[in-house]
């Protein structure tokens, strides 16, 4: 791990030597057999540099960050042991190497510790804001992640194998060695980029910088992979050093991943832009699609050739993916909608209840005693206003404390609900002060002295005052109607307190 400003100039001289040595093998500026050299060095040569970087920086890591650089270090001493072999063939012995061979056992071995170590950097995620789609994903969003995974390895190895892969295991007739050696290779390197593309989706990843560059290294290498499959796949008679070139940076890129800065695990997370988004929500779809049209083309026009016994049995594969995967999606939206109507009620009652007692707030009060005040106009429906005041709260407060002081106010709202109906409305208006309407009721007061013998139970007094509206009058007001009930309430206290100040 070094600075940003050296790792800039670091990186800038690793990819450019690397993309210098391909360009010199591949464009004819170094010919012949120096050409096959180059080529075979550099590829080795950074191999050698990516597992130095990986165990030279580990020394000084802690904790993931150490863990996945290990794990990759490990993977790419597997992976230049291959190409140290692959050179002897051809470079010492000159002769071609067999399939399958050490060679391959050794380039193989990079994808169980590439495997660990982005499972590693996954897992080594921020923690201080919450994001719904990934952190602490539930059984259902990790099933969709493993279909996604699936659906996309299915319908690439579809393409790979009808293309390329197919022909080259029907040309060699290869034994059951073989051919598993021939479809590791393009299964195993999807397998690792939708790791990436998965995990490049989490916004909280702490080691993004490195993910970047692992992601690019490994699709270098599985770009080459899969060229050399082609190549093969259409009898060519040499394989160009050009189609080597991801072997040469995939490599170097990974060693600049272990060389990158790595940020601060207290920093913010990055901020996904909205086209990345898109391209991981399309994610299984396009190659999904792509693959789909190219069997259709096949199973209508014919001229590739009818579908073999691999492209039907994963084709299939794909199909149940897709089904399932959208069926846990269905589930999931119903689960989801039914939240959001539950967060919605929630919101809802916050909005209009007090959250202490869990009353009506003034402003749910204020809008019933408007519908109140519209039918006594309208229909002359009779109604009453308490309002209700504690005497000496603040004592309460000071002497014992504001959370004796809040159980005392919870207590007392539980006596004004006992006093009244469901249908009437008991609201806390602010501080110490309670607000209860009435509707259709006669004798209103009757509610009042209810109120004051009830809050003898909780040890303490309050002044009520009272308004009752019978008869229509047409310049009442509802805020006339709540100024009444103060001041009837502030006459009641002016009395001594724990009295009752009828107005009608």
């Amino acid at each position: 791990m070094i600075g940003t400003r050296r790792f800039a100039i670091t990186a800038t001289a690793v990819v450019a030597a690397a993309v210098a040595a391909s360009v010199a093998a591949s464009f004819g500026l170094v010919k012949g057999e120096g050409a096959v050299v180059l080529d075979d060095l550099a590829q080795l040569a950074t191999g050698l540099f990516a597992t130095a970087c990986c165990w030279w920086t580990a020394r000084r890591a802690t904790g993931p960050d150490r863990r996945w650089r290990l794990a990759m270090g490990l993977g790419m001493a597997g992976w230049s042991t291959g190409q140290a072999l692959w050179t002897w063939y051809q470079l010492v012995e000159r002769r071609a190497v067999p399939s399958p061979s050490p060679a391959d056992a050794g380039y193989l071995s990079i994808v169980p510790f590439a495997f660990v170590a982005l499972l590693v950097i996954g897992n080594f995620r921020r923690s201080d804001s919450p994001d719904a789609l990934l952190d602490r994903r539930s059984r259902s969003a990790r099933l969709v992640l493993l279909l996604d995974g699936l659906i996309v390895v299915g319908s690439l190895f579809v393409l790979t194998w009808t293309t390329s892969l197919g022909g080259l295991v029907a040309a060699g007739n290869p034994g059951s060695a073989a051919f598993l050696v021939a479809i590791a290779y393009p299964v195993t390197d999807l397998v690792l980029l939708v790791i990436v593309v998965v995990l490049s989706a989490d916004r909280k990843l702490v080691l993004r910088p490195q993910l970047r560059l692992l992601g690019l290294g490994l699709a270098g290498l599985a770009a080459s992979d899969f060229a050399f499959a082609y190549l093969v796949s259409v009898q060519a008679p040499e394989v160009p050093p050009l189609a080597n070139a991801g072997f040469v940076i995939g490599p170097a890129l990974i060693g600049l991943a272990a060389l990158a800065p790595v940020p601060s695990p207290r920093s913010g997370p990055g901020r996904t832009s909205r086209p990345w988004q898109w391209a991981y929500l399309l994610m299984p779809y396009v190659p999904l699609l792509v693959s789909s049209v190219l069997v259709l083309r096949r199973t209508i026009i014919g001229d590739l050739g009818p579908l073999d016994a691999v492209e039907i049995g994963c084709g299939f594969t794909v199909f149940a993916a897709v089904i399932l995967r959208q069926l846990v999606t269905l589930v999931d939206n119903t689960k989801l909608v039914l939240l959001l109507r539950e967060s919605e009620r929630t919101l809802t009652h916050q909005a209009h209840h007090d959250a202490l007692t869990g009353l009506a707030n003034r402003g749910l009060f204020e809008r019933r005693l408007d519908e109140a005040m519209a039918a006594h106009q309208r229909d002359g429906t009779p109604f009453g206003l308490l309002f209700v005041d504690l005497d000496d709260f603040k004592a309460v407060n000071d002497l014992s404390g504001h959370a004796h002081g809040d159980a005392m106010l919870a207590r007392v709202a539980q006596r004004l609900r006992q006093c009244v109906r469901e249908t009437d409305v008991v609201a806390r208006l602010g501080g110490d002060e309670f607000g209860v309407l009435v509707e259709g009721v006669e004798e209103p007061e009757k509610v009042a002295f209810r109120v004051l013998d009830a809050l003898g139970d909780v040890d303490i007094s309050a002044s009520v005052g009272v308004v009752i509206c019978a008869a229509p009058d047409p310049e009442a007001t509802a805020a006339s109607v709540l100024s009444r009930a103060d001041r009837a309430m502030y006459e009641a206290k002016r009395d001594g307190g724990r009295g009752l100040v009828i107005h009608t």
